[in-house]
């Protein structure tokens, strides 16, 4: 992680955007872009009222967070270059300066966790970028939780070579970052709960007639899930200090394993279109769910 991109939009939160990324900074010795999003009400009023001074408003807007960056970074011995952009859509101007300046990683505060009704009628700027972000994307929760340990989220259900090759991605990005910040690496896979379901039993085929317990087919599945999650560590040389298969839906399994104290790496595979509209993703769903930090790779 050499190249890091931190969006700041000029909250009080932004000082742990920064922060994070000064940490990580100081192990790889790489460089660091502060990119300022503003954006006023005026602009939206001046369309229907027509100000005749809003050149300077708009002027002075960004002076004063020009002047919100200068003091935040006076807090941090660290050398980075900054820009700006003006726009209620600032998720563009993001995903154009992390290509450009081919960044390892993007750093900003989540937020835009609207109602669903909401999230249909317009996709928030956030989940915007978990799809277009060509790098994986930390999103700081804003409790100012200390982080105590790094979670990976697999899928170990999908046999496809692209899902097999994204979790392959989730682990190392985890890796490395437990790494960077001297932390524990957790790997956490979530299965559906069969026990949960109203139908206690079911044939399974091809043998004609035979029931089987859905407990019982959810303890061969754990196995299974176990037994790939070890082929995926051994095939990429991981040793996590500890190993979960858990059942459940997968927003709230992994939103009470990681609690306040940890940060989820997960992968992000975004349905676009009208599936994108109602189904989403994971990291999407997840993002509504969960209260800490979350790192989203692609």
């Amino acid at each position: 992680m050499e190249n890091i991109l931190v969006v700041l939009d000029g909250s009080d939160i932004d000082e742990q955007a920064v922060a994070q990324a000064v940490k990580i900074i100081a192990q790889s010795e790489g460089r660091l872009h502060l990119l300022m999003t503003v954006y006023d009400q005026i602009e939206e009023m001046h369309k229907y009222v027509g100000f005749d001074n809003y050149k300077d408003i708009k002027q002075s807007i960004l002076d004063s967070a020009e002047t919100k960056l200068r003091l935040l970074t006076d807090q941090f011995n660290v050398s980075f270059s900054s820009s700006m952009t003006w726009g209620k859509r600032w998720c563009r101007p993001v995903v154009d300066k992390a290509r450009k300046m081919e960044a390892d990683l993007i750093i900003k505060v989540a937020g835009d966790r609207h109602s669903r009704l909401a999230n249909f009628l317009q996709t928030p700027e956030d989940w915007q970028l978990l799809r277009d972000a060509s790098c994986p994307l930390w999103l700081i929760s804003g409790q100012n939780a200390v982080i105590q340990e790094v979670i990976a989220a697999v899928s170990t259900l999908d046999e496809s070579p692209e899902h097999s090759a994204l979790g392959e991605r989730v682990i190392g990005q985890a890796q490395r970052l437990a790494g960077a910040l001297s932390m524990p690496l957790w790997i956490v896979s979530v299965l559906p709960d069969f026990d949960a379901m109203a139908v206690p039993m079911a044939y399974v085929p091809p043998i004609p007639g035979q029931s089987v317990l859905w407990h019982e087919t959810a303890a061969e599945a754990k196995v299974r899930s176990q037994q790939k999650l070890k082929l995926m560590l051994d095939k990429l040389s991981v040793r996590p200090d500890r190993i979960e298969v858990l059942t459940g839906r997968v927003d709230k399994a992994l939103g009470d394993i990681v609690d306040t104290h940890g940060l989820l790496v997960i992968g992000s595979a975004a349905n676009r279109g009208l599936a994108g509209k109602f189904i989403g993703n994971s990291a999407e769903k997840v993002l509504s769910y969960l209260d800490t930090d979350m790192l989203v790779v692609h």
